[in-house]
C-alpha cells in the first residue's frame, strides 16, 4: 500500500505528466473552434445561395477579397501579442477571442432576408472577416505563447498534449460532422430556421470553450528566464531574414497545406475507379490511424527529433502514394497507398506549436527576442496560400490535361484522366519529398535548442538561489 501512494507521488510530481482535467480543459476551445470552423467551410456557401440567393461565385469572391485581408492581420497581431504584457499573461488575454468567434458565426447566419443583395454581401464579409481575419488571427497569435506558458515550455508535456489532443479534437469535429446535416435537414428549412440551428451549437460552444481560459493559467516563470523585450516590425523583418527556420517551418505548411486542399479524391473515384460513391472510403479508413498518434511521442523519444521522425513519415507516404498511382484502377492499392500518404501528414496537423518553439528558441540564441506570437507570421500565411493553392493547383493540373466539364459528359479524355492521377497521387508525392527534406533540415536545431534552454533553465534557478541567500 506504502509503494502504491509512493508510486502515485511520484506521478503527480513528475513534471513531465500532463494532467487530464487540465488537458480536457484545454482542447475544449480547439473543439468550439473546429466546430466554427466545419460550419462555416461546409455550410456558410450553401446558406448564402439556397436561403439568402447569393450567388455563389460572388460569395467565393467576398471569402477571397476576406483571405487576401487575413494575411495582412497575421502580422498586427503577432506583433500586439508579442507586446502584451498583462496580469493575465501574454497569450491568455487573446483566448477570449473564441467569444468573438462564436458570436459573429451566429450573426452570419443571421443575416436579414428583407437586405438587398449588396446589403447582404456586406453583412457576410463583415462578419466572416471580423471571425477569421480579426478574432481567429488574434486566437491563433496568442495560442503559440498561451500554450508555451501553461504548459512551462515543457516540449514533453507539449508533444503529449498535440498528440493526444488530436484524437479529441478529431471526434469533436466528427460528432458535429454527424449531428448537423441531421439537425439541418429538421430545422434549417428558413433562414430563421438557420439562425436557430447555429445559435443552438455556437452559445453551448462558446461557454464549452471558455473553460481553457477560466481553468489554464500562463506560468509566469517562463518569462521570467527569458527576455522581455518590446517588439517592433523591424524586429520581424529580423526574424525574416536572421532565422532560416521560420522559412523552412512556412515551406512545410505550404507544401502540407496544398497537399490537404487538392481535393482531387472526387474526380479520382469518378473517372479513375469508376464510382463516386467509394469516395467515402478513404474517409472512413483514415479514422482507423487516429489512435495510431497515441505513441507518437514514444516514436519521437526513440527517434530523439521531431523533425527527423517527420522526414521519415514523409518517406513512407512518397511510397504510399507511389502505390496510389500505380495501382491505378486497383482498389485495395490505392486505400492502402493512401492511408500510407495521410499516415505521413498527421504529425503536421497537430505539431506546429513544436517548430514554433524551437524557431522561438533559435531568436534567443541569435540575440533576437523569442517572438512567441509573432514566430508564426509567415508559417500562418504559408498555411492560407497553400490551402488557396491547393484547389487552383487541381484546376490548373486538369485544365493542362482537356478535362471536360460539361455536366452531361460520359467520359474523359486519357489525358484528363492521367492528369487526375498525377494530382491526386504525385502531386502529394513531390510535396512529401519537400517536406521530409525540410522536415530533416529543421531537426538540426532540435538538439541545440533543448541545450540552450537547458542552460537558460540553469541560469535562471541559479540566479532565484543567489537572491535567496
Amino acid at each position: 500500500m506504502a509503494r502504491t501512494k509512493v508510486a502515485r507521488a511520484d506521478r503527480k510530481n513528475d513534471p513531465n505528466r500532463l494532467p487530464f482535467g487540465k488537458f480536457m480543459a484545454w482542447k475544449s476551445s480547439d473543439i468550439s473552434a473546429a466546430w466554427v470552423n466545419l460550419i462555416m467551410l461546409n455550410y456558410l456557401s450553401f446558406y448564402a445561395s439556397d436561403t439568402l440567393g447569393i450567388d455563389v461565385k460572388l460569395v467565393g469572391t467576398l471569402l477571397l477579397v476576406s483571405k487576401i485581408v487575413d494575411a495582412f492581420t497575421d502580422i498586427f497581431a503577432g506583433v500586439i501579442v508579442d507586446n502584451t504584457r498583462s496580469k493575465l499573461g501574454k497569450g491568455r488575454p487573446y483566448e477570449l477571442c473564441i467569444v468573438g468567434m462564436t458570436l459573429c458565426t451566429i450573426l452570419l447566419f443571421a443575416c436579414p432576408e428583407s437586405f438587398s443583395t449588396t446589403a447582404k454581401m456586406i453583412w457576410i464579409f463583415m462578419m466572416y472577416t471580423l471571425t477569421f481575419s480579426v478574432f481567429m488571427t488574434f486566437r491563433q497569435a496568442g495560442v503559440n505563447p498561451y500554450t508555451i506558458r501553461a504548459f512551462s515550455n515543457n516540449a514533453i508535456v507539449i508533444r503529449k498534449l498535440a498528440s493526444y489532443g488530436g484524437i479529441v479534437t478529431m471526434a469533436g469535429s466528427m460528432i458535429l460532422s454527424v449531428l448537423f446535416p441531421v439537425l439541418m435537414a429538421k430545422i434549417a428549412t428558413t433562414a430563421s430556421g438557420w439562425t436557430r440551428l447555429v445559435a443552438v451549437i455556437m452559445i453551448p460552444a462558446t461557454l464549452i470553450a471558455l473553460f481553457r481560459f477560466f481553468l489554464c493559467k500562463e506560468d509566469p516563470s517562463v518569462d521570467a528566464e527569458s527576455k522581455q523585450e518590446k517588439i517592433s516590425v523591424k524586429e520581424i523583418g529580423l526574424l525574416f531574414a536572421k532565422n532560416p527556420y521560420t522559412w523552412l517551418f512556412a515551406i512545410i505548411m505550404l507544401c502540407y497545406n496544398i497537399i490537404t486542399n487538392l481535393a482531387a479524391g472526387t474526380y479520382f473515384f469518378r473517372w479513375v475507379i469508376g464510382n463516386v460513391a467509394l469516395a467515402g472510403v478513404t474517409s472512413v479508413a483514415g479514422i482507423i490511424l487516429l489512435p495510431l498518434m497515441l505513441i507518437f511521442p514514444v516514436i519521437m523519444k526513440k527517434i530523439g527529433s521531431m523533425g527527423k521522425m517527420i522526414a521519415y513519415f514523409c518517406v513512407i507516404g512518397v511510397i504510399g502514394y507511389a502505390i496510389v498511382f500505380f495501382s491505378n484502377t486497383f482498389l485495395p492499392g490505392v486505400i492502402g497507398g493512401f492511408l500510407m500518404g495521410t499516415f505521413a501528414t498527421l504529425p503536421l496537423a497537430y505539431y506546429g506549436i513544436l517548430f514554433i518553439m524551437n524557431i522561438c528558441t533559435y531568436n534567443e540564441m541569435i540575440g533576437l527576442p523569442r517572438m512567441d506570437g509573432s514566430a508564426g507570421i509567415l508559417s500562418n500565411f504559408a498555411t492560407k496560400v497553400g490551402g488557396a493553392l491547393g484547389a487552383y493547383v487541381t484546376g490548373a493540373f486538369l485544365s493542362l490535361g482537356g478535362y471536360i466539364s460539361e455536366a452531361q459528359v460520359t467520359a474523359q479524355p486519357a489525358s484528363a484522366v492521367m492528369m487526375i492521377r498525377v494530382v491526386y497521387a504525385l502531386v502529394p508525392l513531390v510535396l512529401l519529398i519537400v517536406i521530409g527534406a525540410c522536415a530533416f533540415a529543421f531537426s538540426r536545431l532540435e538538439p541545440k535548442a533543448a541545450a540552450f534552454e537547458e542552460q537558460k533553465k540553469a541560469a535562471h534557478a541559479e540566479e532565484s538561489q543567489g537572491q535567496v541567500h
